[in-house]
């Protein structure tokens, strides 16, 4: 059986609940607290959520695979739950929606981390807010310019849902929770995750924390 070690303010264990939701898999969150962190250390040296761990009893021999890396994580449970596939089949189209996770990893996500680190209520960290955020608001004018060249777009990556709108939709849900302010031209974007936030998928990966983070 799957156990995620999961933070609500994590964006990245929003992103694997996510994908757990689509396959309709029995598994288990654990809600990482003050008295978890400890567990989590042991896990994941550098402390981070998400962790997976996959309880695998094969012949009576049990193994537990051990994965922190979100994008490995998504992937993992991707092809050991291959139904609804979120990843592309032809190998082409696969590593193309790589490359932007991959960009999106290094111009956008990378910097969700430093802001998870910030306390918003410091005065002393507003510089250091304010710079995080333009990178952040940045890499959604980045993604925003998808949905503007193509106001029917339903999903980040051809016809189906992918691990890229996995990945972008956590980002999305916290756009006020982070206290960013929308732009007229994320109108089309906005209009892409609000239609995602309605699904049951989408609301059964939601934490009580993560519903209060939207007014």
């Amino acid at each position: 059986m799957i156990h995620l070690y999961s933070d609500s303010r994590c964006p990245f264990s929003h992103r694997a609940r996510v994908v757990l939701n689509k396959k309709e898999m029995d598994f288990k969150i654990i809600d990482v607290n003050i008295n978890m962190r400890q567990d989590l250390m042991m896990l994941n040296p550098y402390n981070e959520t998400p962790v997976l761990v996959d309880d695998i009893d094969r012949n009576n021999k049990k193994k537990d695979v051990v994965l922190t890396d979100p994008n490995i994580i998504c992937e993992y449970i991707d092809e050991r739950f291959p139904h609804p596939q979120l990843m592309p089949i032809e190998p082409a189209e696969k590593a193309r929606l790589r490359m932007l996770m991959h960009h999106f990893d290094r111009e956008l996500f990378i910097h969700l981390r430093t802001l998870d680190l910030i306390n918003f209520k410091d005065k002393k960290m507003k510089k250091d807010l304010e710079r995080v955020k333009k990178f952040i608001i940045s890499g959604i004018d980045g993604i925003s310019q998808l949905f503007n060249q193509n106001k029917k777009v339903d999903f980040m990556f051809g016809n189906n849902f992918t691990l890229l709108d996995a990945s972008v939709l956590p980002l999305l849900w916290r756009l006020e929770y982070y206290e960013i302010v929308t732009k007229p031209s994320w109108n089309a974007m906005l209009k892409y995750a609000n239609k995602h936030f309605a699904t049951e998928d989408f609301s059964a990966s939601l934490t009580p924390s993560e519903r209060g983070m939207r007014s």
